[in-house]
């Protein structure tokens, strides 16, 4: 808790510092520094681990993984650094998700080699990938708080007890894993305690306060609920990496003025901060998912605004102190989700489009209108209140699960929606290995009509999301031995109820998220068949083979038509725009409709983030004019350079599909020119397009604010471009950080070139 003279009478150096000491706490990760005398070596900790693991086979998964997380922070070196607010640094050296790795391995090549290697295929030709998605959870962070970790192993005993002689082997043993994983955790925030305590001897008064303000919350946090702001956010991110650390990934914090407004408020109202103090601590928090990241992985979402639970508005003094304070920090990282509905206040809106037009374009707005239909038709059948509904948070980029509910695996399986035209085109083989990936949906050349080949299409498409679905549930079932994730369970109130783990359907609402990519690709490529081969005859069906199968090769002047002339996607066009919302609805219908083998269905999504590199080198020469291995298009936007009509015309293609069918999630990639938005009337008209997009029932957007002359400029002068931010996807990067042909890119998207 924070030390009474930190606000009654605080020194010198002890408020202000954190510019000061910036640069090396956005490096602490980089250079961590730990104690030597706090723990094993890294070379002798791993060896005692693995001789730790022969020791326990024979017993069950679960258990053999919380003693071995015991193991790792009994014996792992810790590390304080005296000028940072919360303490973090232990030398575990990964050995959790290393040993996690392993069992993945052992399983796919023991026990689904099969799948496994269907899984190796189908990636190799971009048709689909399929994974066990550990990297899309969030934990019940409000009922965390309110219990701490004591009153939540206090439940854990109430369950157990309640089951009485019904109890099983399996769940005895989940809480078990619970009562020593737990414990583990509160013996070393208490390390960590100790190990600051020691620190504020070193004579300087700010640095003596400071740590003892942290020895007094890790005394006192996890074991317990938070008692003020700084214990909330110390709370937060050692339960981040206790849960990161037993192998899954955090990929949303949840609403950040829901869960630490109380907390906030409390300690504003007694003085024990004032909002300046506030927001340094918070750059001290936030500062620690920049460092651990440098802005070269996805991120941390945390959310803001929307609806709580009762229907009311969610907005209060700390939604805005922190976006005040995001715009100053200006990392890429974390990253922020503004859930916008029309109750939310024009000053949320107006703040969260000042970050992203002042170029803090780390932010996707969400509509609550569109998203809690969407995410009650997937649950409303096994059980969901509007009220959980409401309670929806962003997991890693605009993907909607219920906090501390659901585990909603959102991104286990990603479909190239583009490859089931190249299927087609050659009878279910791949273009340019002629290996069979889908059914023969029979010679192209003698369909009669337009009809019949987008019939084949969709024919393919079924197939290629059976196949895929197929491949995943293989999976499924052995979760819990490769990943049991006791530190994570405790959290879900479920789970608890239960006793039951993850990987067993402890959650209530257990989902398998469907990524289709390339939606304009499959789109535009349709349409070039309809218009080219169909309607025109301007090419027969052997002429446009014969092109595509030479990647248009002495045929640039057909390619330039085929990309210039024809109908595109987000160009609000009345004959293709149907073809994309029919592609769109039976993509939906079709993924929604299958049961995964948790106990919960699969969840259709239509984004692409930077998998379009990837499957777009796999994928051979289109009908639209892309050609063979060049990247396809990015989330729902239009292909590169195609948005001719501009901003307007292609939100109004996207906000014709109907996004409660695709209740996953999905976001329209706005580009806009500075000059746009400059001043007051820019920032308006910003506004009014995210309200008319939204007024038609779009899901998300997200924006990327720059001209091409800029980039350009900082490709030649980095060093005046340090903070440019790039919005990626889901995430930012720094411009200067990416490949030069990834700039390229950025150019060429911003200029509208071909």
């Amino acid at each position: 808790m924070l030390h009474e003279e930190a606000y009654k009478n605080p020194p010198a150096g002890l408020w202000n510092s954190f510019d000061l000491h910036r640069k090396e706490l956005e490096n602490q990760e980089l250079n961590p520094v730990f104690d030597e005398n706090s723990g094993l070596s890294p070379e002798d900790l791993e060896a005692g681990f693995n001789s730790f693991a022969e020791e326990l086979n024979g017993k069950s998964p679960i258990i053999r993984k919380a003693f071995l997380f015991e193991y790792v922070l009994k014996n792992s070196r810790i590390g304080i650094n005296p000028n940072d607010w919360i303490a973090n640094i232990f030398d575990h050296q990964n050995l959790i998700p290393k040993y996690n790795n392993q069992q993945r391995k052992e399983i796919s090549e023991k026990k689904i080699k099969k799948a496994r290697d269907t899984l190796r295929y189908s990636e190799d030709h971009a048709y689909y990938s399929a994974e066990l998605d550990l990297g899309h959870i969030s934990p019940g962070w409000r009922y965390m708080f309110s219990n701490g970790l004591k009153g939540l192993l206090e439940k854990a005993d109430r369950e157990r007890a309640a089951k009485g002689e019904a109890l099983t082997s399996e769940q005895a043993d989940f809480y078990k894993s619970l009562e020593i994983v737990y414990n583990a955790i509160i013996a070393f925030a208490r390390r960590l305690s100790i190990m600051a305590g020691k620190l504020a001897d070193n004579g300087d008064p700010a640095i003596r306060l400071r740590m003892l303000s942290v020895a007094d919350s890790l005394n006192h946090v996890p074991e317990n609920p938070p008692r003020d702001f700084l214990e909330a956010l110390q709370f937060s991110f050692i339960m981040h990496q206790m849960i990161e650390m037993e192998g899954e990934f955090v990929r949303s914090m949840s609403g950040f003025d829901r869960c630490y407004f109380e907390y906030y408020d409390s300690d504003i109202q007694k003085e024990r901060l004032t909002k300046e103090n506030a927001k340094e601590l918070i750059k001290f928090f936030f500062t620690k998912f920049f460092a651990r990241t440098r802005g070269a992985a996805n991120g941390k979402n945390f959310y803001f605004g929307g609806q709580k639970a009762d229907g009311s508005n969610a907005e209060n003094e700390l939604t805005f102190t922190a976006l005040e304070t995001y715009h100053e920090l200006n990392t890429t990282d974390p990253k922020l989700s503004v859930r916008i509905y029309k109750d939310s206040s024009d000053r949320l809106l107006e703040a969260a489009a000042k970050c992203i037009r002042d170029g803090r374009t780390g932010i996707v707005i969400v509509n609550d209108e569109t998203a809690i239909p969407a995410i009650m038709s997937r649950g409303k059948k096994y059980g969901m209140t509007l009220e959980e509904a409401r309670e929806y948070l962003l997991i890693g980029c605009y993907e909607p699960a219920i906090e501390g509910r659901e585990i909603a695996c959102n991104m286990s399986i990603k479909i190239n929606l583009a490859k089931s035209v190249e299927l087609v085109l050659n009878r279910g083989k791949d273009l340019n290995t002629d290996n069979v990936l889908g059914p023969d949906t029979g010679d192209p050349e003698k369909f009669s009509s337009y009809e019949e080949f987008e019939k084949a299409y969709f024919t393919q498409l079924e197939a290629q999301v059976k196949n895929a679905t197929d491949a995943i549930m293989a999976f499924e079932p052995f979760w819990a031995e490769i990943n049991p994730s006791p530190v994570l369970a405790g959290t879900f109130i479920d789970c608890l109820e239960k006793g039951l783990d993850i990987g067993r359907g402890g959650p209530r609402y257990n989902n398998t998220g469907a990524m289709g990519a390339a939606m304009a690709n499959a789109a535009d490529s349709l349409m070039a068949i309809k218009k080219t081969v169909y309607d025109d005859k301007k090419y027969s069906m052997e002429e446009m083979l014969r092109m595509l199968k030479a990647d248009y090769a002495d045929y640039e002047q057909e390619r330039l038509y085929i990309m210039n002339r024809l109908p595109k996607w987000g160009n609000n066009n009345i004959a293709l725009d149907p073809i994309a919302v029919r592609i769109a609805e039976f993509y939906g219908n079709l993924v929604n409709s299958i049961r995964n083998k948790r106990g919960g269905n699969f969840t259709a999504s239509l984004f692409s983030l930077d998998h379009r590199h990837k499957l777009g080198k796999k994928t051979s020469a289109l009908p639209d004019g892309r050609k063979n291995g060049e990247s396809l298009s990015l989330n729902l936007t239009a292909y590169t350079g195609m948005d001719r009509e501009g901003v307007t015309a292609l939100l109004l293609s996207l906000a014709k599909i109907d996004y409660g069918k695709i209740p996953n999630g999905s976001v329209a990639d706005v580009y806009l020119h500075p000059s746009a938005v400059m001043g007051n009337d820019g920032l308006k008209a910003m506004k009014s397009l995210i309200k008319t997009y939204f007024s038609l029932g779009g899901f998300g957007i997200q924006f990327n604010i720059f001209d091409a002359n800029t980039l350009r400029d900082a490709q030649k002068h980095p060093e005046k471009y340090q903070t440019l931010q790039i919005r990626v996807c889901g995430w930012n990067v720094y411009f200067i950080t990416m490949s030069s042909e990834e700039q390229e890119h950025y150019i060429k998207t911003n200029v509208h070139a071909v």
